[in-house]
């Protein structure tokens, strides 16, 4: 069954080439006073020092992005499956097929670790939803992380969240989730990790090993959607009282079959953001099969293997093409660019209820174009590994894996100065290209294999964007970002464009927030982490963050669980100066908000309130509105103004 808010971010889908038209000339710089520095960007692509490199597994099987599990071929590899995890399948923990993946990197190329995703996860196993000690039990003493020390482990949360789906297709649907942590094998802060490439037997080094420390990684709590020891139940309605822990099925769609509960355990250490891209590795020039083998200091007798093909550039075929329109190989890397069709007026600025044209035009990190037939590739070449390295979200990666950053999407909103988080339900929210009100951009799924239908459709890279008779004059900003996996380099890449509606002179966001550059700089910042985006453009994440309904976690929310939950935010946790630039933006609490870092707030007193009708925000989602309209957050370091 297709789940919502996997459905709800690709309905804001995208990914890119260009067109020879009379194109607008718009620019990318919102550089605002407290927004930090410029974006830098040197880890990205063949004019980094060294390729990022991500590995994924999946209860003992390396997994590509795609979903495909990678077979060991003729490698000398006893302790790797013959069979893997069908990631395609409805229970991909029970179904087992021929590995068909393979996966990649480029000889003679350097990299760094960026990515180390390792999971053991079970389907409707634990199904016992007031008594999770089966599932603790099976975490601690027969999952593949059995031989960690659990000692102390706990019960860290119990949460709710909720999933919107598809009108005629499928259903609105809650998931629980509880996690678990400060196991003492989490609280380990000296541990390594061990890369070394081996040759087709085995044994055989290729490389010097390279050592790699957890504090080299700059992300691996479940807050920030990484490193999650939990249990889920999905697909259900919501609970109808505090401690309700029934399963209460959903009823069953006319035409549609059953979506009954699902059950899942998982262990999944997922570490991200290389902090020292310095710390390399060269995959050797000799060219075939090889082993790239990870050995964890808390589990040394028990290898994490990767079957890797090393290649050269005249083992791939020419799929890109460079300035000339020649067909040459593609390089690392990924660029979503975005131009306009002419303002009908001449002004050099669109008109209220005008339409105009984007086109999406999509680059390797050499600036070739990945897409020279003008389309995006379908999702039968996405799932073939015919599409570039261009990817996709999937139910695999979304529900299987518990990946949720694969989604390219597109955004317009604006003017810029009224870009705030709507908190009143009583005000309009005025200039969401998803608010049909408003600038009414709802592009094509572009996540294909959900759909049979459209499973090899190739889709368009041309969008109309259709103004409201009531725009507001000002700067608009249409938001692009696409996602690759390319030779072991996962990628992601945001960029923001400008434009003038109803006016000529530009306008700038609230400038509200910032100071990300405090620590987001260097090999940390923003455009090298999570989706690519640029310092500058920090005050633009509402623009699909849920800026104006209660259907997910909204980006205030996101920000505060992630910072205040993480040991490398060494910040005073109540100094909102840090990154809150007016006072105003500081005084909007809520229940989802102050319950980011003070879980029992209120206790259970506004239990409904998180249940009740999705949409809209309701009238507890800006406590300020209720009962603290004239007291300010106690405890709490406010800015002055």
């Amino acid at each position: 069954m297709i789940r919502s808010t996997f459905v709800r971010s690709a309905l804001c889908a995208l990914l890119v080439p260009t067109l020879s038209c009379n194109l607008l000339d718009v620019n990318d710089d919102e550089d605002v006073s407290g927004r930090g520095a410029r974006v830098f960007d040197p880890y990205q692509s063949s004019a980094s020092g060294a390729i990022r490199l991500s590995l994924q597994q999946f209860n003992g099987c390396a997994i590509l992005p795609n979903g495909l599990a990678v077979s060991k071929g003729t490698l000398n590899l006893p302790d790797y499956p013959d069979t893997c995890p069908d990631l395609a399948a409805t229970d991909p923990t029970s179904v087992r097929s021929k590995p068909t993946g393979t996966l990649r990197l480029m000889a003679g190329t350097k990299y760094f670790l960026n990515q180390l995703t390792l999971s053991d996860i079970v389907l409707n196993k634990h199904t016992n939803t007031s008594d999770l000690t089966q599932a603790v039990r099976w975490m601690k003493y027969e999952s593949r992380f059995r031989n960690l020390d659990w000692g102390d482990l706990g019960k860290v949360s119990d949460t709710w969240t909720f999933n919107t789906g598809i009108e005629g297709f499928s259903q609105d649907a809650w998931t629980r989730e509880v996690l678990f942590d400060n196991a003492r094998w989490r609280r380990v802060t000296d541990d390594t990790f061990t890369v070394e490439i081996l040759d087709a037997d085995g044994v055989t080094p290729r490389m010097t090993p390279v050592v790699y420390s957890r504090g080299d990684f700059l992300a691996d709590s479940a807050s920030g959607g990484h490193t999650r020891l939990g249990w889920r139940m999905e697909t259900v309605q919501a609970p109808q009282f505090p401690g309700d822990t029934a399963p209460h099925p959903l009823p069953v769609l006319f035409g549609q079959p059953p979506s009954p509960p699902a059950y899942r355990t998982m262990v999944k250490m997922d570490m991200v953001g290389s902090t020292n891209p310095f710390k390399t590795f060269e995959a050797p020039f000799i060219p075939g099969a090889a082993i790239l083998k990870v050995t964890w200091s808390q589990l040394p007798n028990e290898p994490f293997l990767f079957p890797i093909e090393l290649v050269t550039q005249d083992n791939l075929a020419p799929t890109c093409a460079n300035a000339e329109g020649q067909p040459v190989v593609c390089g690392f890397g990924v660029d979503p660019r975005f131009k306009f069709s002419t303002p009908a007026n001449g002004k050099g600025y669109y008109e209220p209820a005008e339409s105009f044209r984007l086109f999406l035009d999509l680059r390797d990190g050499d600036g070739n174009q990945m897409l020279p037939a003008g389309v995006l590739p379908s999702g039968k070449d996405f799932l073939a590994d015919n599409s570039n390295g261009l990817l996709y979200p999937t139910q695999t990666n979304y529900f299987a894996l518990i990946e949720r950053d694969a989604q390219p999407a597109y955004m317009v909103a604006g003017p810029l100065q009224n870009l705030r988080v709507r908190s009143d339900p009583q005000l309009k929210a005025p200039y969401w290209s998803a608010d049909a009100e408003s600038i009414g951009l709802v592009d094509d799924l572009a996540t294909l294999s959900a759909f049979p239908g459209v499973y090899g459709s190739t889709w368009t890279t041309r969008y109309t964007v259709d103004l409201p008779k009531d725009a507001e004059p000002g700067t608009y900003v249409a938001m692009v970002k696409s996602h690759r996996y390319f030779l072991g380099e996962r990628v992601a890449k945001m960029n923001a464009y400008f434009f003038q509606v109803g006016q000529a002179e530009p306008t700038t966001y609230p400038n509200s927030v910032g100071n990300c550059q405090l620590c987001h700089r260097g090999v940390l910042s923003l455009d090298n982490l999570r989706h690519g985006m640029g310092v500058d453009h920090v005050e633009a994440c509402k623009t699909c963050h849920q800026r104006d309904s209660d259907f997910v976690a909204r980006i205030q929310q996101v920000i505060h669980s992630v910072h205040n939950t993480s040991p490398r935010f060494t910040q005073n946790k109540t100094d909102c100066t840090v990154c809150h630039l007016t006072r105003e933006s500081a005084l909007r609490p809520s229940i989802n908000v102050c319950a980011s870092c003070h879980p029992s707030v209120h206790g259970d007193e506004y239990f409904s309130e998180q249940f009740s009708a999705k949409g809209d925000p309701n009238r507890f989602g800006n406590c300020a509105q209720t009962c603290h309209a004239q007291s300010t957050p106690r405890g709490h370091i406010l800015p002055e103004n």
